[in-house]
């Protein structure tokens, strides 16, 4: 190998890379040898028909049938509470740091996160070679597999090689695929029931939605997620929108939400002990939004896809496993310290403040892939004071735990309107955004469904958010550019009105 190095010809570099990639696949084959054994001592499946011949039945998996009413692959079943979006670490160089990776694995399988998503947004993976993809996952099954669940980004612009791509996430023992929707090209809602439904009938492995329309420039609706979870692939949604009233429709039937939006404190539990009627028992709700992950499980949903676990995974457990238990208090008690990290961790373009705040408490180099950089200094203070506010860190001597943004100055505000039929709510919070401010998300309150058969979200909604500008000035600012815009959208019927202090809540 030395001799094959930077120094070397190039056809000795060529016949190191060779013998590296076989040793690769040798180890990957023995892995797959070992998973079809212990598949073998589970009841044969039918031959897979195709969804519309099997309404009704779920069979995620390839080699496994259903047990418990779990989704159950030939490894682990999609499990619900805290999934890390695993960052990749680096080294200062640029190279892909598996030693690294292998350590943050067995932390992460300490901590109790239920489950890891490799070689997705947060970790880099369209600045990978195909190499270094084969690298993380067979390092990740290595650790891992069979301890905890794990999902491998797959999603691409073109459905022929998002294919590709899950076959080989498959080879490599993926337990499922999280494929994002086409980004850039804006697919209609036909169009994105064709993509994943090519995708699911091509791979026998279980598919996991990835709904972000602020990355991809297209939402996928609820009435899409609701037809593609009918295909006994398609095993689960993270829904990174933001918007908590989608939860719970897919959740219950139109009944269930009516008398729970009368009786919200006490039914919030009762919404994962009533049989959905839209998606089924066995089809995972996963926020992909860290800020609103508690309230998204409180209303039904089955855990979170996480950033902010890259540097809390114990907190980000706890809390999930508080909402999943329906114990609101116990949840925000959980919370709390984390929501200075839910904002702060997307101040810049993610992953590079996750990966400078891992780098920070000395779990990983500093290493990140152009074209992002390391996160700007200016911003290094808030993030640092983001992690001590969450114990991450310990306070540096003569600095303030409240550093950065948590000192910002805030205001509570409360939108209410057509805020998602018109996009009242997103334009609001890219206005927030380009105004380099930040928010958190502190309440929804929507009108109960007036429809028989369809979702009508036509319906007056509110939301309060509590705005954060870099100083005084700056909170007017965008205060006053968020009453203009709820001027000039006269088509959603908007109001916006300053909360006193303690009053975030909504009106029910």
């Amino acid at each position: 190998e030395k001799n094959g190095g930077e120094n070397g010809s190039g056809t000795a570099r060529q016949i190191v890379g060779e013998c590296r990639l076989s040793m690769l696949m040798f180890a990957h084959l023995a892995s797959a040898a070992f998973i079809a054994s212990r598949s073998a001592l589970l009841p044969t499946p039918a031959t897979h028909p195709s969804a519309a011949a099997t309404a009704g039945t779920r069979a995620c998996v390839a080699t496994a049938p259903r047990r418990g009413g779990e989704a159950v692959m030939a490894g682990m079943p999609l499990p619900a509470g805290s999934l890390v979006a695993l960052a990749t670490p680096m080294t200062s160089t640029g190279e892909v740091d598996i030693a690294t990776l292998r350590e943050l694995l067995r932390w992460h399988k300490a901590e109790g996160t239920d489950g890891v998503v490799i070689l997705g947004t947060t970790g880099e993976a369209s600045t990978l070679t195909s190499a270094e993809k084969e690298e993380v996952m067979a390092a990740t099954r290595e650790e891992v597999g069979g301890e905890m669940a794990i999902l491998v980004g797959t999603g691409t612009i073109s459905t022929e090689a998002t294919i590709a791509a899950t076959k080989q996430a498959k080879l490599f023992g993926a337990d499922a695929a999280l494929v994002v929707t086409p980004y850039y090209v804006k697919p209609s809602q036909a169009g994105l029931v064709a993509h994943f439904t090519r995708i699911a009938d091509a791979v026998e492995l279980p598919i996991v939605l990835y709904n972000v329309p602020g990355r991809t420039g297209v939402d996928m609706s609820v009435e899409t997620t609701v037809a593609l979870s009918r295909h006994p692939r398609i095993c689960g949604l993270k829904d990174a929108t933001g918007d908590n009233t989608r939860a719970a429709p897919m959740r219950a039937s139109r009944r269930t939400m009516r008398v729970c939006s009368r009786d919200a404190p006490r039914s919030r539990g009762r919404l994962r002990e009533i049989r959905r009627a839209v998606c089924g028992d066995d089809f995972r709700l996963y926020s992909g939004e860290d800020a609103a992950a508690r309230e998204y499980v409180l209303q039904g949903g089955d855990g979170v896809i996480s950033v902010t676990a890259n540097v809390a995974p114990a907190a980000v457990a706890a809390v999930m496993a508080s909402g999943r238990a329906g114990d609101a208090a116990a949840a925000l008690a959980a919370d709390g310290p984390l929501m200075a990290l839910h904002r702060d961790l997307f101040c810049e373009a993610n992953p590079i403040p996750v990966k400078w705040a891992l780098h920070k408490m000395g779990r990983m180099g500093e290493g990140i892939r152009s074209p992002l950089s390391p996160l700007g200094v200016a911003f290094q203070p808030r993030v640092a004071g983001a992690l001590q506010q969450a114990g991450c860190i310990a306070s540096e001597e003569g600095a303030s735990a409240a550093a950065g943004s948590v000192g910002w100055p805030s205001r509570d505000l409360l939108l209410q309107g057509h805020l998602f039929d018109q996009g009242l709510i997103n334009q609001a919070l890219d206005i927030i955004e380009k105004q380099n401010g930040d928010f958190e998300i502190l309440a929804f309150s929507v009108q109960p469904n007036d429809q028989n058969s369809e979702f009508n979200f036509r319906r007056t909604s509110s939301v309060s958010l509590r705005v954060f500008g870099v100083d005084a000035s700056a909170l007017e600012d965008i205060t006053r550019r968020l009453r203009a815009l709820v001027d000039v959208l006269e088509s959603a019927e908007g109001s916006l009105t300053i909360l006193p202090a303690k009053a975030a809540a909504p009106p029910a």
